[in-house]
């Protein structure tokens, strides 16, 4: 889902700047401008600019991701034939149609790898080399290509910066938003998305899969006992127990309190009651646990929650003996 909506994003940006650009070239066919201006060609530019916007904006979203280097390399195309047909070479004045690299320069640099961008301020540097020798302005062509280029590359080192800086500080904002700040696993928020994910899945295949809720017994005692440390601490264990002894597929979070959560993938009834006698068995602090299978307790995951609900309701009320203590 992410990755599609980048995607969609990187597609609409395209598509602006190059129905931006491709105005841009027309304005300056139609108002006045230099006798040596190549109409003709800047109608070339004009045209496949407005092709590639009418392209992205259609199928864009449609096209693989790699295809995102074929346009990005039009661009540098575009701008390099617009700078060759803007008259300097016809003898007209100097434009400061070269700028318009900056476009791509950003642009990959905000949305590409960094080898990918600094492959793109090659085959720029290259093009633009091309057309200087094209052009022909004299003495002054390697100054105006290292001022280019120089700024280009600048520009793309400080954007790829600070767009690593704006991916590090989403990724640990999306990870403290899904996190449970004491324990370390999933939260109720995220849990709830793992659930969704298994339920499509288990309507696609048809297959079962089971969701425990764990439960502390007496967790109120032993914090009004021993503190509220030491029940942070039960908990900091069960977590950590529940972590290693289930399996990698599983997914285990904390919902709140001393409550914890389990899915089980490709679980069924036999299956979800094995793993729940087992955890009582080992956890090393007393526990309860309800259960619920998809497709025998419910089909959504309201129903398997009042289903996993109410069996840990029987299994608390079967549960008399005091709270254990915490193994560490």
């Amino acid at each position: 889902m992410e990755h599609s909506l980048r995607h969609r994003q990187m597609v609409r940006v395209a598509a602006l700047l190059f129905g931006v650009g491709g105005a841009i070239s027309a304005v300056s066919i139609v108002a006045p401008h230099q006798p040596q201006l190549e109409t003709g060609g800047l109608a070339f530019v004009v045209a496949c600019s407005a092709l590639l916007t009418a392209i992205l904006l259609t199928i864009g979203a449609r096209l693989p991701g790699w295809t995102v280097h074929l346009w990005t390399a039009s661009g540098t195309a575009i701008v390099t034939f617009g700078l060759l047909f803007n008259g300097e070479r016809q003898g007209g004045a100097a434009g400061g149609d070269e700028m318009y690299y900056l476009w791509i320069t950003l642009y990959a640099a905000y949305y590409l790898s960094r080898w990918a961008t600094a492959a793109h301020i090659a085959l720029m540097a290259a093009a633009y080399t091309a057309a200087l020798i094209e052009i022909d302005p004299g003495p002054i062509g390697p100054s105006r290509w290292l001022t280019t280029i120089g700024l280009a590359t600048g520009s793309a080192i400080v954007v790829r910066l600070l767009s690593e800086r704006v991916d590090r500080l989403v990724a640990e904002l999306r990870h403290a938003a899904a996190t449970d700040p004491l324990t370390g696993l999933l939260n109720r928020r995220a849990i709830g998305e793992r659930l969704g994910h298994e339920l499509a899945r288990a309507r696609r295949s048809g297959e079962a899969f089971a969701t425990l809720l764990i439960d502390v017994d007496h967790f109120k005692e032993v914090n009004d006992r021993e503190g509220h440390a030491a029940g942070d601490a039960a908990l900091v264990a069960l977590a950590q127990f529940l972590t290693r002894e289930l399996r990698e597929v599983d997914t285990v979070a904390r919902i709140g309190g001393d409550e914890f959560a389990v899915i089980l993938p490709a679980t069924g009834v036999a299956g979800a009651r094995e793993a729940a006698a087992r955890l009582r068995e080992r956890a090393g602090i007393a526990i309860s646990i309800g259960t619920a299978v998809y497709g025998v307790d419910g089909h959504t995951g309201e129903e398997l929650a009042r289903a996993a609900d109410a069996t840990l309701y029987v299994a608390k009320s079967q549960r008399v003996e005091p709270q254990a203590s915490p193994a560490r």
